[in-house]
Formats: structure tokens, C-alpha cells, sequence
């Protein structure tokens, strides 16, 4: 997924501190036996709206005819919803027997048990065949060394950018893979806008506030958001270098402050006009354009360094529940999900680009806002890095910590010193 609204990060967050992974482990596994004929039922719960459900109930269609033994009975609710849902049907002993899961929590859930090792189920000869995962894709879905969920779509970050708004300013947006734009020369540009259209629209949204910001920025650094063990993979100076440079960038003009974001509320700065680019996931380019009411291009990601810092990001991953009394058969219906043509047919970029060269070019794609997203993923192939290791079990809660800590930066409230100490005290606490 992309960036989360604040209502979504703050339920995904109260979640994880009231530590669901326990809750789910707490009761034994389900009782369930073999129907009629020799069939099992595999039950299918996901996010998404009755538009999605449609799409993945054709796909399970296909499933069942070529899997005459096995049937897939499918739930879907909002992603809001989602996740109490997941929570009170896993503590009542009666998990789904495959799952959607965000990046955010496959840790979480892998750690505490819910979700099955698929290992055992995947390579040569067996139900799962992960060869097929685009290069940059092979490490999603691993908790250090066990395969607990598989990439179901992916997406990548991007500097999306009103090219009118730019141009009227003078103003020049990274263009070119090749040929990067430093940070200090971007945010230059970035003024131009600002000043142009007399605050009115800054001319960009403020990097330092998201944990988006944050780990990119890092990553061009050669430092991790979150390591393979889950710790913080970056240091106070590493931290303190960075709200310095950006808070810096926002006193000058070149970003937008805290109130920025408010005032947008329950929208975002880029789709109500007053940033006229931000840092984002690619796919979220059509869904901005239509809110902000003109078209967002993409461009590539200022860096300093050799490095882009992005990656290719699940948005989001099939896994299978590790009390399931088919797991194999889960299994089965993974691989079909994640590799079979007739899938990616049916659900286009519904839910993001495929995960697999299997099943990559087979989607017939008209909508020009998802070919703007396939010619980005393009461009940028040759520069994605491995997808990280994922957030620590209560990495989300400390994600939106980290964002009240810049609100208070950039209000002036406490000096970048401070900002970095709150963060790192709270680090401790919620990773402990």
C-alpha cells in the first residue's frame, strides 16, 4: 500500500500495542475435517471493496475449476475494518486459512506464530514456486530466515509533481534514472514553486514528516529503516543530520510545515493543492490526480549519493495461518494467486503491479494513469534495491511517534537535538 491515511496508522498502531500477536496465539487451532467428495474448503479474507472482491472471486472461479478438490470461500472488509476482524476471528481459534497481510505486521505476526512457515512448501517440486518473483522482490515476505508470506503485487516510491505548477514557476523536476538530482539542487527548484505562487502552494510536502521521508533518505545514506534482527538500522547523528537538513529546507520556504498537513486533513497537501510534489508510492499517482483535480507526473527521487534508496514495496502479501489444517492446499492456492496469467488478466493493477515474471505483461491495460506507473516501474527497474527487512513488532506505533516528534520540530517547538532524543527514548520503549 501507499501512505496511510492518519486514522488508518493510528488503528494499525493501537492494534499492535495491544498486542495482537499474542491474542492470536492465545487459542488452539481450528477443528476442521474434509468435506464431501473429498473436498476442503480454504477460507480467503482480504481487504479491499466489493469492486476488488469481484475481481478475486473470477480468479478463485478459475482456481476451483482446475482445483476440483479444493473450494476457497472468500470475506472482505475495508482495511479500517480489517484488522479487528482478522484479530477476533485468530483469538477465537478460528484464523482464515489465507490472509492478506501488510508490510508493516508480517513481523509481528511471524514472530507470534500466526502465520505458517511456508518454506517447506516452496521451490523445486513443491506447492509454491517463488523463482518466479521479480529479482528485487525475492526477499519480501521473509522474517529472517523463514518465508511466512509471499508478495502479492508491488509498487515502488516516486516524486510525484504537478508539471504545470512547476513549469509556470520556472522551476525544473528530476527527470532522468541516470542523471539524479541532489537534494540541495531539488529543493532550489522546490523554492521557485513556493515563491511563485505566494505560499500558496509550497513546493513540496515536508519528507521529514513520514516515516516515508525518513527511511529513503536513510537508505541513500546506506543505513536501514529496521534491520534483519528489527532494530533501528540508523544512528542519533544519522537522525539529527536529517531533521537538520530538512528543517532547515522548511525555514527557508522550499517545504511545507505541520499546518500544512492539518489544514488537509482528511485529504493530503498534494490533493488539496497547497504542495504542488511529494514523496509517494507510484501506484497512489492516479487516485492524488483525481482528488487534486490535475495530473500528477512522476519523476525520479532526489539523492545525493549513488544510491536511489527505493525498493520494490509488497503491496501487500498472501499468507497462510500456521493453525490451518491445510496448509498444502493453501499453498496451492498461493502459487495460482501469485503466478498464474489468468490472475493478472483479471485483476489488472487492481491491487499493484504483478510479483512475478510469470504473470508480468499479462494484464491489457488501458487506463493512462496505470500506464504512467508501468513505464516509472520501467525506468526505475535497473536502480530498485532488494525489498527490506520489514518494520519491528511495533515498528507502525513508532512510525506515528515519529511524526508527532517532526510536528514539534517544525512547530518550533523543541530544537532537532531534542526531537532526536524523544524519538530515540521512545524507540527503547517500543521496541523493548
Amino acid at each position: 500500500m501507499g501512505k496511510e491515511a492518519p486514522s488508518r496508522r493510528t488503528a494499525l498502531s493501537a492494534l499492535l500495542a495491544a498486542g495482537l500477536g499474542t491474542a492470536l496465539t492465545a487459542c488452539g487451532g481450528p477443528s476442521r475435517s474434509v468435506g464431501a467428495g473429498g473436498t476442503v474448503t480454504l477460507r480467503y479474507f482480504f481487504w479491499g471493496d466489493s469492486g476488488r472482491a469481484e475481481l478475486i472471486n473470477k480468479c478463485i472461479a478459475v482456481f476451483e475449476k482446475a482445483n476440483p478438490k479444493i473450494r476457497v470461500k472468500s470475506s472482505f472488509a475495508a482495511f479500517d475494518s480489517f484488522w479487528p476482524k482478522l484479530s477476533t476471528a485468530a483469538a477465537g481459534g478460528n484464523p482464515p486459512d489465507v490472509m492478506h497481510i501488510d508490510y508493516a505486521w508480517i513481523r509481528t505476526l511471524g514472530e507470534h506464530g500466526v502465520l505458517a512457515d511456508l518454506g517447506d512448501h516452496t521451490g523445486p517440486g513443491k506447492e509454491i514456486d517463488a523463482s518466479t518473483l521479480v529479482s528485487s522482490l525475492r526477499t519480501a515476505g521473509m522474517v529472517e530466515d523463514r518465508r511466512v508470506a509471499l508478495p502479492l503485487s508491488h509498487n515502488s516510491v516516486s516524486l510525484q509533481y504537478d508539471a504545470k505548477v512547476w513549469a509556470d514557476a520556472g522551476a525544473r523536476p528530476p527527470s532522468a534514472a541516470d542523471a539524479p538530482m541532489g537534494w540541495d539542487t531539488f529543493m532550489e527548484q522546490a523554492l521557485k514553486v513556493t515563491r511563485h505562487t505566494g505560499r500558496k502552494q509550497f513546493g513540496m510536502d515536508n519528507p521529514g514528516q513520514n516515516y516515508l521521508g525518513v527511511e529513503l533518505w536513510m537508505r541513500q545514506q546506506g543505513k536501514q529503516m529496521w534491520t534483519e534482527k528489527g532494530e533501528l538500522g540508523f544512528s542519533r547523528d544519522d537522525m539529527s543530520r536529517y531533521f537538520g537538513q530538512v528543517d532547515g529546507w522548511r525555514r527557508e520556504g522550499a517545504l511545507a510545515g505541520p499546518d500544512v498537513v492539518l489544514e488537509s486533513l482528511p485529504g493530503f497537501p498534494i490533493s488539496t493543492r497547497r504542495v504542488a510534489s511529494n514523496l509517494e508510492w507510484d501506484n497512489q499517482a492516479g487516485g492524488r490526480s483525481a482528488m487534486r483535480g490535475s495530473k500528477l507526473s512522476l519523476g525520479f527521487v532526489p539523492t545525493d549519493t549513488a544510491r536511489s534508496g527505493i525498493y520494490a514495496k509488497p503491496g501487500m502479501l498472501l499468507s497462510a495461518a500456521a493453525k490451518s489444517p491445510y496448509i498444502s492446499e493453501a499453498a496451492r492456492f498461493i502459487d495460482f494467486m501469485i503466478n498464474d496469467r489468468r490472475v493478472a488478466k483479471i485483476l489488472g493493477t487492481n491491487i499493484g503491479m504483478p510479483p512475478t515474471t510469470s504473470q508480468e505483461g499479462a494484464a491489457e491495460v488501458t487506463d493512462p494513469a496505470v500506464r504512467q506507473v508501468q513505464a516509472y516501474e520501467k525506468a526505475v527497474a535497473a536502480t530498485l534495491a532488494p525489498t527490506p527487512p520489514p518494520p519491528a513488532d511495533g515498528g507502525a506505533s513508532l512510525n506515528v511517534y515519529l511524526q508527532r516528534v517532526a510536528e514539534k520540530l517544525f512547530y518550533e517547538r523543541v530544537s532537532v537535538d531534542h526531537a532526536v532524543d524523544l524519538f530515540f527514548d521512545q524507540a527503547k520503549v517500543v521496541l523493548a
